[in-house]
């Protein structure tokens, strides 16, 4: 009878990789029991730029609402920063945007998911379950608690993005969405790194055709100004051709590769958010 050994040592690499594959996802808990090794999340920490929008029920007086800000996680269980609150005008009521300080607490779990409660200016408290991405760069948000003002028992939700840094140069493609109203725009804006931004734009809103949305082409050029934060805002100002200024406020993301944004002097009950990243 002849004896064939590569069939056997075969068998064997097989066993040993599964074995080592086993070895490598588990260990062996009191009781000599094998048991799942679970994935470790990294619990957020550091500065995040976030963006979220608020979606409030359906009635005629409906506007758009959203918020953006920086959320700094001290990694003990704190968070302070800096936000602004951005609000469409209503039947009654003007626009409205207020600017201010946040502080709160967070949690996190091992599995990456947590919560953080924020009040904005003693007035409005806002409560986010939020679940950590990218290796702990990013946090998407979803709030389960919006107290205060008119917005209480609103539906919110967005993102953060870590990485603030403190300066804006070169050439960003943007785009921004619009609420309550349906409508897109999306751009080029170009920073010079000493405070002087220009911008190109194509605009795609809602009309009367279902077959031919309004679009419109424009230019803009403004200035813009960075706190230490990695907070900010555009202004650009009247422009030849055009009845009205515009202002945003910003964030700056990713070191310096991304930012959010805001308008904050839009028209009627409309807001517009979005986001950027360098080209």
């Amino acid at each position: 009878m002849k004896f064939h050994a590569r069939p056997l040592l075969r068998l064997g690499s097989i066993l040993v990789l599964t074995l080592t594959l086993i070895w490598s996802f588990a260990y062996f808990a009191p009781g000599n029991s094998l048991r799942a090794v679970s994935a470790q999340s990294t619990p957020p920490s550091g500065s995040f730029g976030f963006l979220a929008n608020v979606w409030l029920a359906p009635q005629s007086s409906d506007s758009g609402t959203a918020i953006l800000g920086v959320m700094n996680f001290d990694g003990e269980g704190n968070v302070t920063g800096s936000l602004t609150f951005q609000r469409g005008s209503t039947s009654t009521k003007a626009a409205q945007t207020f600017v201010g300080t946040l502080t709160g607490t967070y949690s996190s779990n091992p599995d990456g998911t947590g919560s953080a409660t924020v009040t904005f200016g003693g007035a409005l408290t806002f409560t986010f379950a939020m679940v950590v991405a990218d290796g702990g760069q990013s946090l998407q948000l979803v709030g389960t608690h919006l107290m205060g003002g008119d917005i209480s028992g609103s539906v919110a939700d967005g993102f953060a993005r870590a990485g603030q840094s403190g300066s804006l140069k070169g050439s960003y493609g943007f785009q921004l969405n619009n609420s309550p109203l349906p409508a897109g725009t999306i751009g080029v804006a170009n920073f010079d790194g000493a405070g002087n931004i220009s911008a190109s734009f194509t605009f795609v809103g809602v009309g009367t055709d279902p077959s031919q949305p309004p679009v419109a082409n424009g230019t803009l050029t403004g200035t813009y100004s960075i706190n230490a934060d990695g907070s900010g805002t555009i202004n650009f100002p009247v422009q030849p051709g055009q009845s009205a200024s515009s202002a945003f406020a910003f964030v700056i993301t990713d070191g310096g590769s991304g930012f959010l944004l805001l308008q904050t002097d839009g028209t009627g009950n409309n807001v517009s958010f979005g986001t950027a990243r360098l080209q």
